[in-house]
């Protein structure tokens, strides 16, 4: 077990990226980035948690300037400081099969993204929806069949399925009477996050600090998505952007600034004075 030094009350901060850490442009303000740093420096890290893959994850780390390890795909995935795999929850592939056929004859009008370790596959990378999420993280799908990409793996870490919201909302509700015992969590009106029913932001995040020796009552979370809720109940001293729907804020323990105005940086300096 690793050990986190530092003489602030708090040793760790745990964030989400898109709507909580970047702002409307998709950048990490200046003021916020060198706070990041300042603390950093101070012996506490600054751990991305978010619903993306590591590799969109990592520019997120270039672009501030830290080193940390990274909760990615909402929990089903831990890598430490040097990118090596800590903890790994995959969905079986037979089941991941059986989604994405459910989801091709029922909701057609989805666009299914399938996330597994470094890799994102899609059926079409010509969609207008893919083509979005690549301007948005920097990455570039692949096109494929999930049974041979994924075939020596034998699992996905996640779907990804993006849609209008009414569309959205019809998939939630049948994947969640069709399959109980998966994740499923919306991170916008139009993106629906799924995972191995074992998958959470809250037990990447406890995971770290059991590694670390960190309680949870000993670190700040900060979020603005549906699934980031069971993350923001599970830490005590959690901050909801104000940006976030009003389910999101009552989940957590406080309300900072919303992204556009450098709410996690309102919170930090609070905490670390």
């Amino acid at each position: 077990m690793k050990a986190v030094r530092t003489s602030h009350k708090y040793k760790m901060i745990f964030s989400d990226i898109d709507g909580t850490l970047l702002n409307s442009s998709h950048q990490v303000p200046g003021p916020t980035r060198r706070k990041i740093l300042e603390l950093e420096r101070e012996g506490v890290p600054f751990v991305l948690v978010s619903a993306r893959m590591p590799e969109g994850m990592t520019t997120i780390q270039a672009m501030i300037g830290c080193r940390a390890p990274m909760v990615c795909y909402s929990g089903a995935l831990v890598r430490d400081e040097d990118g090596k795999t800590m903890y790994s929850c995959q969905m079986d592939l037979d089941l991941a099969v059986r989604i994405k056929d459910l989801i091709g004859k029922e909701f057609p009008e989805i666009c299914c993204n399938t996330y597994g370790g470094s890799r994102w596959v899609v059926d079409d990378d010509s969609s207008p929806w893919v083509r979005k999420e690549e301007e948005i993280t920097g990455l570039k799908a692949m096109n494929g069949d999930i049974r041979e990409v994924f075939a020596a793996d034998r699992g996905v870490h996640k779907f990804l399925l993006m849609g209008q919201e009414k569309a959205v909302q019809g998939l939630e509700e049948r994947l969640k009477e069709h399959f109980p015992d998966l994740s499923v969590a919306s991170s916008s009106p139009v993106y629906l996050e799924v995972m191995d029913g074992r998958v959470s932001k809250s037990r990447g995040v406890g995971f770290l600090c059991s590694h670390y020796g960190v309680g949870l009552d000993q670190v700040i979370a900060f979020g603005d998505g549906c699934n980031d809720m069971d993350m923001l109940r599970a830490v005590k001293n959690s901050y909801a952007m104000a940006n976030a729907p009003l389910v999101v804020r009552r989940s957590a323990a406080h309300v900072t600034l919303d992204n556009d105005h450098q709410g996690l940086l309102a919170a930090l300096e609070e905490n670390f004075k």
